[in-house]
Formats: C-alpha cells, sequence, structure tokens
C-alpha cells in the first residue's frame, strides 16, 4: 500500500511541474519595423551659433527661433535611411547708435542686422544600430538650398536683399525610443549648415553649428 501511495505522489509531483512550465514558442515574427520599410515624421526645435566669418563681420549672437519638420523612409534590410526636411532659422543682432555714411548723408541710427532662412533639403542617414534598438545613433548629410532674406535696418530704414542659394550640411545624432518596437521617441542631432551667399557684410558665406531636440512618430 506504501508503494502504491509513494508512486502516486511521484505520478502528481510530475504532471505539476509539467503542467507550470511554459507553452513551448513555435516562432517568433520580428518586428514590423525589420520586416518592412517604414517611415519617420519628426518635428523639432534648435538653437543655433554662428560660426566664421559670418559671426566675425555680421552675426555672432546665439538664436532659437529656429525650428523644421521632415519626414525620413527608413530602408529595408539596410542602415540607410533617406529623407526630406523644411524649417526655418532667424539670426538678429542690434548694435548701438552709432553714425554711418549714406551717399552724400550720414545718418545717426540704431542698426539692427537680420538673416532670415527657408531651407529645403534632402538628407541620408546611416544607422550603427538595429531598427529594433532603444538608441539609435546615426550620422547624416544632407543638401539643398536656402531661401534667403538678408535685412539691415538703420532705424526704420531697410537695406534688403533675397536670393535662394546652395546649402549642405553633416550631422551627428541619436534616435531614443520610449519603447521598443514603439511608435513614438525622441530625436536629438547636432548639425553644422553651411550656405553659399555674399552682399555686404557677408563675404564668405553663412555658416553654423546648431543642436536640436525633435519628437518623431514612425509608421509603416
Amino acid at each position: 500500500m506504501k508503494k502504491i501511495i509513494i508512486i502516486a505522489l511521484f505520478v502528481i509531483g510530475g504532471f505539476s511541474s509539467y503542467a507550470q512550465e511554459p507553452a513551448p514558442k513555435l516562432y517568433t515574427l520580428p518586428s514590423p519595423f525589420e520586416r518592412y520599410t517604414h517611415y519617420l515624421a519628426t518635428a523639432r526645435l534648435m538653437g543655433a551659433v554662428p560660426l566664421g566669418s559670418f559671426s566675425d563681420n555680421y552675426i555672432d549672437k546665439a538664436s532659437f527661433q529656429n525650428y523644421s519638420i521632415s519626414i525620413e523612409w527608413v530602408l529595408r534590410n539596410s542602415p540607410l535611411s533617406v529623407g526630406g526636411e523644411i524649417g526655418s532659422t532667424y539670426f538678429e543682432k542690434r548694435i548701438p547708435r552709432a553714425l554711418y555714411e549714406n551717399g552724400d548723408e550720414t545718418l545717426s541710427a540704431v542698426q539692427t542686422r537680420t538673416v532670415s532662412q527657408y531651407p529645403v533639403e534632402i538628407f541620408g542617414n546611416y544607422h550603427f544600430l538595429p531598427k529594433t534598438s532603444n538608441i539609435q545613433p546615426y550620422v547624416q548629410l544632407s543638401g539643398g538650398v536656402s531661401i534667403l532674406d538678408y535685412t539691415l535696418y538703420y532705424g526704420n530704414l531697410a537695406s534688403q536683399d533675397q536670393k535662394v542659394r546652395p546649402k549642405y550640411g553633416i550631422g551627428l545624432g541619436s534616435k531614443f525610443l520610449f519603447k521598443r518596437d514603439g511608435a513614438f521617441g525622441v530625436d536629438v542631432r547636432v548639425k553644422y549648415d553651411g550656405v553659399s551667399y555674399k552682399h555686404e557684410y557677408i563675404d564668405k558665406g553663412i555658416s553654423s553649428v546648431n543642436g536640436s531636440i525633435g519628437l518623431f512618430y514612425r509608421w509603416w
């Protein structure tokens, strides 16, 4: 009788341990962001610092009135993505009242120096980690045009020049997903921008470095 009880306890224990084991996984599908080409829309705010002769000769003050919106296509089975970006940047500096020669006249005025830009670019990103990584560092190359408005004020008088000029850039950044395989995240980027432009005080183009933070949404 004791042998029968012992055997029954062993059988019950075996069934109990088997029932507690998780069901075997037959297969696991990769993330849809790995299986398909997917897309990102990013809205970002930027702070920019003038560089080089642009800073030395015209405006040397940082600007925080800058923003951009981009759409990005992330290619399947590739670390590359391509996209387009449009935005707005604005630099301004006010010079204390001084005397300025204007032909035969001498003006006493407060000089306000401004440059507005509306860049239209295409870009390519190379990502260093997989698409499902929570952190996705990348390097970026971009090129396009900048729609420029150079306006130099002498009090209420203004000297203006509007042009469309070539633009290029190189950046380094990283995307941070709020959760793995999630749709939302933050994009942090530092980028150098250069624009080919000459007029009055600006003789060697407009160059700046900007830091930005953006919120992105991705879908497939």
